[in-house]
């Protein structure tokens, strides 16, 4: 049995010819395994759909970044990549798509660094001597894979994301029938939104989401 307290997370939808239908999932503390509940509410009393486990623990997952120069976001992305991907999660491959050649040499010598300090070598560098193109990116990117079947997320450099977010990838996702599309928060310039302080707060005590600090990039499905 699970209780309140063991809640995850979840989401619904309305139909208004039909009725509500819910998507809930839950884990309890020591347990890699989480619990989807379906139900389905009619204009009338509430239907249990489905309930299932779902394990997770041999989920990988291969991040593609694209990228071009931007050297110095690119650290910062590592040092959370680092935090989440290689000290928490442990299920997770990156592949970076470099476009150009000013500032290839800097990245490399990033991912050797954290390859070196962390014993990190899940990792793939593909080089393009064009101009950047996002998706065409994300397409080398997807296409340079061949260990089989694994979960593609499809990520910018400037993105900060949680192990949690990773597991939610992980629950909302089915190979060949569904996709994850989250809605992203946008930070405003810290630069402005601190204008009245010494200077900006760690990256870490910016990430509050309020409309003071930035707000939720529903209109796209860029990450």
């Amino acid at each position: 049995l699970y209780s309140e307290s063991d809640f995850v997370e979840g989401y619904y939808r309305t139909e208004r010819d039909k009725g509500s239908q819910y998507e809930l999932f839950y884990k309890k503390a020591d347990d890699m395994e989480y619990r989807h509940v379906s139900l389905f509410r009619p204009f009338g009393p509430l239907m249990k759909v489905k309930t299932e486990t779902v394990d997770i623990s041999q989920s990988m997952i291969n991040i593609i970044v694209p990228l071009a120069e931007r050297t110095e976001v690119f650290a910062q992305f590592m040092q959370n990549f680092r935090d989440v991907c290689i000290n928490q999660d442990k299920r997770i491959h990156l592949t970076v798509v470099y476009f150009g050649q000013e500032g290839l040499s800097e990245v490399k010598s990033i991912l050797e660094s954290v390859a070196r300090e962390a014993d990190f070598h899940n990792y793939t560098l593909v080089s393009l001597n064009e101009e950047f193109n996002r998706g065409q990116g994300l397409d080398v990117g997807a296409r340079a894979w061949e260990k089989g079947e694994v979960l593609m997320f499809f990520c910018d450099v400037d993105i900060y994301f949680t192990a949690e977010f990773l597991n939610s990838c992980r629950l909302n996702t089915e190979p060949g029938k569904k996709v994850f599309y989250p809605v992203v928060f946008s930070l405003y310039n810290p630069a402005i939104v601190y204008a009245n302080q010494d200077g900006p707060p760690p990256v870490e005590q910016q990430l509050v989401h309020k409309k003071d600090s930035g707000f939720w990039r529903d209109f796209g499905f860029g990450m």
